[in-house]
């Protein structure tokens, strides 16, 4: 019995032993293959097709929330979001002319299927899904000039409207991310059609973009 206790105790020494340094290899090396609910992207939106005239290739900069649903199958909330030049447009079918303002994006969820590469270097190839509520903002001159011919009985006694107003539509995304610890990169196929729930503008503003960057996972 003694002799039993005595191999016993020698095995979990050695193992706790070991445990002690994975943990040591994994601290000096800076990482630890746990799951990380939080993801930093960085890049650029270039448009394509029509939206070439409406928007510049932008800064992007996206911030989800993972959430595990099943085996290599992760479901995040979050945003992604480009900071355009103006651009100037006109109105469809009125004497209009307006702009565009440094501001777009979508907000929705995102769905990434995980395909193992090395589980040794930690690496991973990623595709990912993504559906959401896309918008471009731009300033309302319509709007400005119904204002400006308000009585001012009502412009004293109502609030004034709001003039930058979004493009809003839904987004679609679909592309691919490689992953190696923490780290990777990213490129995603945008549509988000601005103009099928406006009447200021029409197909011909664009609706096409990639995004290509990195991530950070933490």
């Amino acid at each position: 019995m003694r002799t039993l206790l005595f191999i016993l105790t020698c095995c979990f020494t050695s193992v706790s032993l070991q445990a002690q340094e994975i943990d040591s290899a994994y601290q000096k090396g800076g990482y630890s293959n746990v799951f990380e609910p939080l993801v930093i992207e960085a890049g650029i939106t270039i448009p394509i097709g029509n939206l070439k005239r409406m928007m510049n290739a932008a800064p992007n900069l996206g911030f989800w929330y993972r959430t595990q649903q099943e085996h290599h199958s992760i479901l995040s909330y979050g945003f992604s979001v480009n900071f355009p030049n103006r651009k100037d447009f006109a109105y469809t079918n009125e004497e209009y002319q307006s702009h565009t303002k440094s501001f777009s994006g979508m907000v929705g969820l995102k769905l990434d299927k995980v395909y193992p590469i090395s589980q040794k270097r930690y690496m991973d190839l990623e595709w990912t899904s993504v559906l959401g509520y896309g918008f471009y903002l731009y300033d309302d001159v319509r709007e400005r000039e119904q204002y400006n011919q308000w009585p001012q009985w009502k412009k004293d006694k109502e609030e004034e409207p709001a003039f930058v107003k979004p493009f809003s539509t839904f987004h679609i995304s679909q592309g691919a991310k490689l992953r190696m610890r923490d780290f990777g990169i990213l490129a995603r196929y945008n549509y988000a059609p601005y103009a099928i729930f406006s009447d200021i503008i029409d197909e011909k503003f664009g609706a096409h973009s990639i995004t290509v960057g990195i991530f950070y996972r933490q």
